[in-house]
């Protein structure tokens, strides 16, 4: 896996104004080449503006085994925690206040999300933002490529963030699953229905 880094220029420290009690993070733009998807090894860390790691970003196949603190499923699955404390959840990612199972999270991929017609569906297909604790997570994957069978081979990942001072719950703002999506895609099968959430204390 090779990854690209290229860091973006920081808004004046008076724009930047992370949630209260979450640190104001460093805008970055990485591409992650995933030449074997069931190999994936996507790791990445997000800086303060001090720059300081206080997020992790991790990336594996089903069944990953270097990450004892999450169950990885999925053809891709991308889990995001914090550096040097502990989580109430799983991964940061998830929408849901009273998340149950590591895969509750739209950080999870499956081939047939990253194919057409499902691919373009917003925010469930190939391009996800994540919104929370000051800032907003994008996660793109270019270029899948599948065999004859269909399942998922390679893929590139774009990993965006920047600061955004409206982002304030601790796990990503929930995303209403879409009323026009294609049948096809069944989001109502693979994703957690944000409709069915308890009451959010979160915000």
């Amino acid at each position: 896996m090779v990854c690209l880094f290229m860091a973006l220029a920081c808004c004046p420290a008076t724009m930047v104004v992370a949630a209260a009690a979450y640190p104001a993070v460093r805008a970055l733009q990485r591409t992650c080449e995933v030449p074997d998807v069931s190999r994936a090894d996507v790791v990445l860390d997000i800086r303060s503006i001090d720059g300081a790691p206080v997020y992790r970003l991790q990336c594996h196949s089903a069944g990953y085994l270097g990450d004892p603190n999450f169950d990885y499923s999925g053809d891709f699955e991308c889990r995001l925690s914090s550096i040097g404390s502990a989580d109430a959840f799983s991964t940061l990612l998830t929408e849901d206040p009273n998340q149950s199972r590591d895969w509750e999270s739209r950080g999870r991929f499956f081939a047939a999300e990253l194919r057409e017609p499902c691919a373009a569906v917003p925010q469930f297909g190939a391009s996800r933002t994540f919104r929370l604790r000051g800032m907003s997570l994008d996660l793109q994957i270019k270029d899948p490529v599948f065999d004859r069978s269909g399942k998922l081979r390679s893929l590139r990942l774009v990993v965006s963030v920047r600061p955004d001072p409206l982002a304030r719950r601790p796990i990503a703002e929930a995303v209403a699953l879409p009323k026009d999506a294609p049948p096809e895609c069944r989001l109502e099968e693979i994703f957690v229905d944000p409709a069915t959430f308890s009451a959010d204390r979160l915000n």
